[in-house]
Order: C-alpha cells, then sequence, then structure tokens
C-alpha cells in the first residue's frame, strides 16, 4: 500500500516579498529583544520544546512533548549526535555532544 502524500499548504511568499517597506518598521534589538525573546511561553498543555540540528547532515527538526519523560527518552537518543535546544516553562538550554568546543574563548566560531 503507497503511503499518502502530504497536502501541500501554499504559502504568501510573494505577498510578502511584494509588500512595501514602510508596512514592516524597523525595530531596536533592545526592543524585539525584551518583548519577543524574554517573553516567550510553552503552551500549559506542553512540558517542553526541542529543536535538534543533526551533526552529520544539517537537518534541523523540532519535536514538542507533553511529559517530561518522553523528552528525556529522546535527549539520550540524540545526545551523541545532534545539537539541540531545550525550551521548558523555566528556561532555555543550548546542549551538544562536545561542550569543550563551546568553552574555548580561541575555537568558538559556532555562537
Amino acid at each position: 500500500m503507497a503511503k499518502p502524500k502530504k497536502k501541500y499548504y501554499p504559502n504568501n511568499i510573494r505577498a510578502v516579498l511584494e509588500t512595501e517597506d514602510e508596512y514592516f518598521p524597523s525595530m531596536p534589538f533592545d526592543v524585539f529583544y525584551a518583548h519577543y525573546v524574554r517573553n516567550w511561553l510553552l503552551p500549559s498543555s506542553h512540558e517542553c520544546v526541542i529543536r535538534a540540528t543533526s551533526l552529520k547532515t544539517g537537518k534541523v527538526k523540532e519535536y514538542s512533548y507533553k511529559y517530561g519523560k518522553a523528552a528525556q527518552n529522546k535527549i539520550k537518543q540524540l545526545v551523541h549526535t545532534h545539537e539541540f535546544v531545550v525550551c521548558d516553562h523555566d528556561s532555555i538550554h543550548k546542549l551538544s555532544p562536545h561542550p569543550q568546543r563551546y568553552n574555548n574563548e580561541e575555537t568558538n566560531t559556532r555562537d
């Protein structure tokens, strides 16, 4: 039995690209950071979100979990092959299988 094709959802990229700049006002970074980055919220139904980047292919996948134990199992599965960011209700953590790379100022080129 053949696997059904995913339904195609059209996007509005042309409308966005053709819109004049005046409809997208610029914002200072401090305002953007304070409003959009520091005030993030997860839905109360979810425990955490994991965004994993494969070290081999560079592909990014995102996983959301309603239960902490399921998220812990996924982290254990990904810990040696992926860099990932874990967001829960209290904090955001960036995790990597090669943490020494991030602690050395001379070789820190990713961040």
